[in-house]
C-alpha cells in the first residue's frame, strides 16, 4: 500500500445535471424513470481524475426482477478513449451477470478494469441505463469509482479519537452452510453488515440468512458462479435502501477514522492471517482498541471456528501490523 495512490470518487445523483438525462429525472433525490417510461439513461460529463491504472465503478439503487441498473464506464489514456466497459445488467432476485472484456486501452476482469501497458488514465465517464418492465422503476442514489494509480499519498491529519471502538455486529460463520459454504465470504460479510443496520432475513432463509444473500450476489458470468464479486455484494446493500459502495483507503489512519465516525466495514484481504493463508477473503472490520500491548483490529472473520482453536467463532482481535500485512486497502462501505 505503501507505493499507491488512492482515489475515491462519489456522485451523489441529486447534483445530477438532468440536461445529459434522456428518459429519467430526479425524484426525492434519486435517479428514476420518466412516468411513461421504461428505459432511460443519464450520461456523465468527462471527470477529470489523478492518473489510475485500476479502476472499480459501484452504484447504489432499489433494483428488483422487474427493475434494473446498469452502470457502464470507459477511461482516457493518453487522449484516447476505451470503450465503455459494462458491469452488467443489475436487478435484487435476478440472474446477474457480466464477462470479462477488452480493448485495446484497457480490460475488464470480475469487478476490476486495468489500464493496458503500464500507462495510466487521468479521466473517465460512465452511463446509468435504467429499465423497467412492470410498474416500478429503479431508483439509482449514487455512483462511486475507487482507483489506485502511482504518486504521493496526500498527507492527512485527523482529530483524537476513541481508543477503543466496537460495534455490536452479529457473527456468522461462512463454513456452516452446506455446499457453498467455502465461496461465501463475501455474502457472509455483507449479511453482517446488514444485519447490524437491522435487517432480518428470517423470512428468506430462516436457517442461514448469508445462503439467501449468496444467492442474490452471486455473478454466473465468473466461475459458476462467483460469490465475491465485489459491485455485486454493495449492489444488494443499494436495493435495501442503503447507500453502500467499494472504496480504498490510505492507511490505517484512515480507517480508523471512518470506524470511528461512520461504522464498521467488509475488508478484503489477502496472505497470511496468522490463523491461516489465504489467496482472497472478505471479513467484518467491526471496531479496534488500544492496549499497553499494542492496537488490535476488531473482527468478524466468517472463516474462523474452533477448528483453529478452542472456543474461536468468527469474532478476532487482529494485531494491527498482521492486520496491515494481509489487508488491501479495500473496502464495502455502507454509509450512516
Amino acid at each position: 500500500m505503501e507505493n499507491l495512490k488512492k482515489q475515491n470518487i462519489i456522485e451523489y445523483c441529486k447534483t445530477f445535471l438532468m440536461v445529459h438525462g434522456i428518459g429519467v429525472e430526479l425524484e426525492d433525490e434519486k435517479l428514476v424513470l420518466h412516468r411513461g417510461k421504461n428505459i432511460g439513461c443519464y450520461t456523465s460529463t468527462v471527470v477529470e481524475t489523478e492518473p489510475f491504472n485500476l479502476l472499480v465503478g459501484s452504484f447504489a439503487g432499489y433494483s428488483d426482477d422487474d427493475a434494473t441498473i446498469e452502470l457502464e464506464v470507459r477511461v482516457r489514456v493518453d487522449d484516447v478513449w476505451s470503450k465503455f466497459f459494462t458491469y452488467g445488467e443489475w436487478g435484487m432476485g435476478r440472474d446477474n451477470y457480466y464477462y470479462d472484456q477488452d480493448d485495446a486501452v484497457a480490460k475488464m476482469s470480475v469487478d476490476e478494469i486495468f489500464i493496458k501497458d503500464g500507462k495510466q488514465a487521468n479521466a473517465l465517464q460512465y452511463k446509468i441505463t435504467l429499465k423497467k418492465t412492470k410498474q416500478l422503476s429503479p431508483k439509482v442514489s449514487l455512483v462511486a469509482f475507487t482507483m489506485i494509480g502511482e504518486g504521493e499519498k496526500e498527507t492527512k491529519e485527523y482529530p483524537e479519537l476513541p481508543k477503543e471502538v466496537n460495534y455490536d455486529v452479529p457473527c456468522l460463520n461462512q463454513n456452516i452452510v452446506p455446499e457453498i459454504g467455502n465461496q461465501i465470504c463475501s455474502p457472509t460479510t455483507i449479511t453482517m453488515l446488514l444485519m447490524h443496520r437491522g435487517f432480518d432475513f428470517s423470512d428468506k432463509d430462516p436457517e442461514f440468512p448469508h445462503r439467501y444473500i449468496a444467492k442474490m450476489v452471486a455473478d454466473p458470468g465468473h466461475n459458476s458462479p462467483t460469490y465475491g464479486n465485489w459491485v455485486y455484494n454493495t449492489a444488494v446493500a443499494g436495493a435495501l435502501g442503503l447507500n453502500a459502495y467499494v472504496a480504498r483507503f490510505d492507511d490505517w489512519n484512515e480507517l480508523k477514522y471512518h470506524l470511528a465516525t461512520v461504522g464498521p466495514v467488509g475488508a478484503s484481504i489477502k496472505g497470511d492471517t496468522g490463523v491461516y493463508k489465504t489467496g482472497g477473503h472478505l471479513l467484518v472490520v467491526r471496531g479496534y482498541k488500544e492496549t499497553d500491548k499494542g492496537t488490535f483490529v476488531l473482527c468478524n472473520d466468517p472463516n474462523i471456528n474452533d477448528r483453529f482453536g478452542e472456543g474461536l467463532f468468527v469474532y478476532y482481535e487482529y494485531p494491527l501490523e498482521t492486520f496491515m500485512n494481509f489487508w488491501r486497502g479495500v473496502a464495502y462501505i455502507i454509509e450512516k
